[in-house]
């Protein structure tokens, strides 16, 4: 996957329930979803990588798991800041997968 960054984009909670939800803050590449923000602090990025080895966690069935970067920060911006500055170091140490 090769693009210039990465874009962003908030699904905000709708219905008769939607106050008990948070929001969902998704990072995507090329247009397809390769991870998300948590919406509480402190925020936290969380990014789907395809396994090295389909059995290195017990799950053969999925070709791909959830990472989450040490990285937490402060704000929802400071975390799209920390994308942003750090793509190409992301890029070339994870193999992402595309939820979608």
């Amino acid at each position: 996957m090769s693009a210039k960054k990465f874009t962003f984009k908030t699904i905000k909670p709708t219905g008769q329930y939607s106050s008990f939800y948070s929001n969902k803050n998704l990072i995507k590449l090329n247009g397809f979803e390769v991870g998300l923000i948590e919406d509480k602090l402190p925020y936290s990025i969380r990014l789907a990588v395809e396994k090295e080895n389909i059995n290195e966690d017990g799950n053969p069935n999925c070709s791909w798991k959830w990472i989450k970067l040490k990285k937490e920060s402060g704000s929802l911006q400071e975390a799209k800041d920390f994308l942003q500055s750090n793509y190409i170091l992301i890029i070339s140490t994870y193999k992402l997968y595309s939820i979608q």
